[in-house]
């Protein structure tokens, strides 16, 4: 499957470079990417405002309900490669009830992809049109 991250900076930059090896996604419900992504799922990145200009694959992605506990755990475990001290408030992280993280490789930058506005959306499903799917027999 493929999906559109759309992402702020600096953590776009981040990702291109290196520094940010794993995009973590936060919500009060369980919007996507929470169980919507897998490993091997191909990442077109998005830095908000623009077109894709990058992908990456997803070679690793956990999921948690959330305490303020493990919000800490997840916080001094993986907070280098999420780049948390990024963060304008990680304190707001505590509030939240679900965390999806999705460690990052291959990234690359591409030539500029258009795509819709995602109207808000931090994180779009793409789902394949009924044309482009193969049926064997």
């Amino acid at each position: 499957m493929e999906h559109i991250a759309i992402l702020r900076q600096p953590f776009f930059d981040m990702i291109i470079r290196g520094e940010k090896t794993i995009e973590s996604r936060w919500s009060m419900n369980r919007s996507a990417p929470f169980n919507k992504v897998q490993a091997g799922d191909k990442i077109l990145l998005k830095r908000t405002g623009c077109p894709v200009t990058a992908t990456a694959t997803a070679k690793k992605v956990m999921q948690f309900e959330l305490t303020p506990d493990k919000v800490e755990d997840i916080r001094v475990m993986y907070g280098k490669q999420i780049g948390t001290d990024k963060f304008e408030d990680w304190q707001d992280t505590l509030h939240k009830k679900y965390c999806t993280l999705i460690w990052l490789e291959n990234v690359e930058e591409i030539e500029p992809i258009e795509v819709p506005r995602s109207n808000g959306a931090g994180w779009i499903v793409v789902k394949p049109k009924l044309e482009q799917l193969k049926f064997e027999n």
